[in-house]
């Protein structure tokens, strides 16, 4: 396990600020301690020495003969860097205290003299402001979440191991599972994150047994390329990802001199990182849970499922939600022969309505069994909506005493009459949910295989990446600009040629179409005007062949948070007004760069439209390749091609590079 071993797993623990007050975090951290059958010694610190029954008090952890794994730091934000400052030796502090840098310039301080102290005596620290640390299979409750206060039968391990930056959120996390009759795993709270971070919490929760499904709920990333790696090893364990997002609005962003840079904008940059790491994004804690549940619950499976219900609203809204994500495949010859004459209507299809059930509530079930013998599906969902309470003794017990070669989902979309039949479901340990979207959602969820296709930055000169760059040439006066358009022939451009600017359409610097000599001469002394008045340096005008096609953007820059990414975006009003671009670490591989040209909401237009010959996305997905390695390379801030043209070949028309 990664260095937070100790945290995780303590063998004894320490409580910073414990008294005989039951109200205080940390007399609540011992009661929880003792409910859950915490096997290791525990020990009080208090300078006051307070009596606690059946605990060895200590006015100091010098004190202790054998420095502890765990230290729950249960006291104020005033008195917390002594407890830091004493804890030399000890495998992980987890600290509950509020007040340091969410709280202004005093708390800032305060943080950083934490941040200090973790520093000079080498221990891990979980917090501030960290709900702690929750894993029911070693009776480990080194929290305060009232979570714990439920009876100890609810607390309750299971699959899915819980890292949040929000332990409030954990706790209603810890009662959704409890209410479900399941539970988690482990819980880990990560707080202000002045040293354990959220890539690292993940990627050592990844390693428990335990564990099949990380649920992540976070407000920001301050690790990107931790967080990075982390994921992919996730992956590479066979354990899917599935994050819940709050706080996504944009509270500012970097200015920077690419336009593809400009629009980087948080939000975008991690929805991108998330996508093209295969991560699963639900909208609410919940939902979250909600998979991640589903997913432990169903396993391993591929992508074509099969879906039986017996309501045709339900089955349109099912396949509404499966429109992306889901493969939803035709009945084959053999499962339609077998389930027509068991419909009421007779009609095979995928979503299945049964219409009105004929022979009997145990019908439903033997619908069920044929669409999971078949062979035709991956996954079957057998979706039980209202139906007589007098049925549902029968449905549930054939459901249960269905044995399947592939995972089969109940999604009980029943009511509250169908209360006991859910109940009875969960007591059988068969895969059940209850919401539809996030039971088709998990249908889709699968840890990726991470890539071997990585390719190695570049480091060469621009020039040297293999693009299609247009041949342009410099012209000092306006009658070179003339020879140069004549020599490469009508319609051209005339663009500004100056250090000084780089969007050149921003300085008046751009002129299109040009059809004749006069015109050139017109254009030549118009930009060198333009670039006069705003007071610039002038080398000239470059002289190109017009070319117009379909615009797009490709860009890369150096994030704060993920270091290289790479973008992808259509030109003009699309990418900066609807903000029509995708994002991803740098560099990416080939099915990472059309997996971010397929995800853009104008995709289709890359198909062709009004007689246009389609675009060559492979061949875009290599342009796309090579700026992220170029980028990844270490020797630029900022790249970007703009425009990108497909008029039957893509040729990079203009090209900003920025050097670090």
């Amino acid at each position: 396990m990664s260095d937070l071993g100790r945290l995780l797993a303590p063998s004894s623990i320490a409580i910073a600020g414990l008294s005989a007050d039951h109200t205080k975090h940390g007399r609540r951290v011992l009661g929880h301690l003792q409910k859950l059958g915490f096997a290791g010694p525990v020990y009080g610190v208090n300078p006051g020495l307070p009596e606690v029954v059946g605990v060895e008090m200590v006015a100091s952890l010098r004190d202790l003969e054998t420095p502890p794994d765990l230290v729950v730091s249960a006291v104020p934000a005033t008195a917390t860097v002594p407890v830091v400052e004493s804890a030399a030796g000890v495998g992980g502090v987890v600290v509950f205290a509020g007040g340091f840098g969410e709280s202004g310039d005093v708390g800032r301080a305060h943080e950083a003299d934490l941040r200090s102290a973790a520093s000079d005596t080498g221990v891990r620290l979980l917090g501030p402001n960290s709900g702690g640390v929750i894993r029911p299979g070693l009776g480990l409750a080194a929290s305060f979440l009232t979570c714990l206060d439920r009876p100890t039968e609810e607390i309750r391990s299971g699959r899915v191991g819980l890292v949040t930056q929000s332990g409030g959120t954990g706790s209603y996390i810890h009662n959704l599972a409890a209410a479900r009759g399941a539970g988690l795993a482990i819980s880990v709270s990560t707080g202000n994150e002045v040293d354990i971070k959220l890539g690292e919490a993940i990627g050592a929760v990844a390693q428990l047994e335990e564990v099949d499904v990380l649920l992540v709920v976070m407000e920001t990333v301050r690790d990107g390329e931790a967080f990075i790696e982390s994921v992919r090893g996730c992956h590479q364990r066979g354990k899917p990802v599935v994050v819940c997002r709050i706080g996504t609005g944009s509270l500012g962003q970097r200015m920077m001199r690419s336009h593809t840079g400009a629009m980087a904008l948080p939000g975008r940059v991690v929805d991108g990182v998330l996508r093209h790491l295969g991560v699963t994004v639900a909208a609410t804690p919940e939902e979250a849970y909600e998979v991640a549940q589903t997913v432990a619950e169903l396993g391993p499976h591929g992508s074509r499922a099969g879906i039986v219900t017996h309501s045709g609203g339900v089955a349109i809204l099912l396949a509404d939600l499966a429109d992306e994500g889901v493969d939803l495949p035709a009945p084959g010859p053999n499962l339609s022969a077998a389930v027509e004459p068991l419909l009421d209507h007779g009609v095979v299809a995928n979503p299945l309505d049964m219409g009105g059930i004929i022979g009997g509530p145990g019908r439903f079930a033997e619908v069920v069994q044929a669409f999971a013998d078949s062979g035709d599906f991956d996954v079957v969902v057998a979706v039980s909506t209202a139906h007589p309470p007098a049925h549902t003794s029968e449905r549930v017990e054939s459901l249960v005493s269905m044995r399947t070669d592939v995972p089969v989902l109940q999604l009980w979309m029943a009511g509250d009459q169908g209360d006991e039949g859910l109940r009875r479901l969960r007591d059988a340990a068969v895969p059940v949910s209850t919401e539809p979207r996030a039971a088709i959602k998990a249908l889709g969820v699968n840890a990726p295989t991470p890539s071997d296709e990585r390719m190695p930055p570049l480091a060469s000169e621009f020039s040297d990446w293999g693009l299609p760059l247009i041949d342009e040439s410099i012209a000092h006066d306006r009658e070179a600009a003339v020879n140069l358009a004549e020599s490469v022939g009508f319609p051209v451009v005339v663009k500004l040629v100056s250090s000084e600017v780089d969007h050149k359409t921003d300085a008046g610097g751009v002129r299109l179409d040009l059809r004749s000599a006069d015109e050139v001469r017109v254009a030549f002394e118009e930009v060198i005007a333009s670039a006069d008045a705003a007071g610039l340096e002038v080398s000239g005008v470059s002289v190109s062949r017009f070319r117009p096609g379909l615009e797009l953007i490709v860009g890369g820059h150096i994030d704060r948070v993920f270091g290289p990414v790479v973008s992808v975006g259509f030109g003009g009003i699309a990418t900066e007004v609807i903000g029509d671009i995708s994002f991803a670490p740098a560099p990416a591989t080939h099915d990472e760069a059309r997996a971010m040209i397929e995800g853009l909401r104008l995709r289709p237009l890359l198909d062709g439209v009004r007689g246009q010959a389609p675009a060559d996305i492979d061949a875009l997905a290599r342009i796309l390749v090579q700026v992220s390695r170029g980028i990844a390379g270490g020797r630029y801030a900022e790249l970007e091609i703009n425009p990108l043209i497909w008029d039957g070949e893509w040729i990079a028309v203009d090209v900003l590079a920025v050097e670090r």
